[in-house]
């Protein structure tokens, strides 16, 4: 009689905050009626950063239950203008292991680190947006 090997899974499922991306694209013409002073276009894509708690066996499990739960989370929809917004998954960005057993208030759910030139002053720090560390 033969075994069947299986590829050992832990027991110990841990926490992951897994940060994902999603686009909005809007397509379709403005419904003429309906255009008002808040309509237009500043010329700039918008993106949204998502941070979904999952629990998981690894860190490898954890991403793609991140990329699972994210493709769930996609939605189309109309605007007040009449156009069709869709917000599609883009990838995961990262998976930050939380270590913790128990989820309670001052839990950290993500954290990175941000690298600067030497000379930057600290106080110069939150005038920083993420864009400025896109490659």
């Amino acid at each position: 009689m033969r075994k069947r090997l299986r590829k050992k899974r832990s027991n110990k499922w841990e926490w992951f905050s897994v940060k994902v991306l999603y686009e909005c694209k809007i397509s379709g013409n403005p419904s003429p009626k309906k255009i008002d002073e808040d309509y237009g276009s500043d010329g700039q894509k918008t993106f949204e950063e998502s941070i979904l708690l999952i629990k998981a066996p690894s860190e490898e499990e954890a991403y793609l239950i991140g990329e699972k739960e994210a493709l769930k989370n996609e939605v189309e929809y109309l605007n007040q203008y009449d156009q069709t917004v869709e917000w599609k998954f883009i990838r995961v960005i990262d998976c930050f292991n939380l270590f913790d057993k128990k989820l309670q208030t001052g839990t950290e759910l993500y954290s990175r680190f941000i690298r600067v030139p030497d000379d930057l002053p600290t106080e110069k720090l939150s005038s920083i947006n993420d864009r400025d560390f896109i490659e």
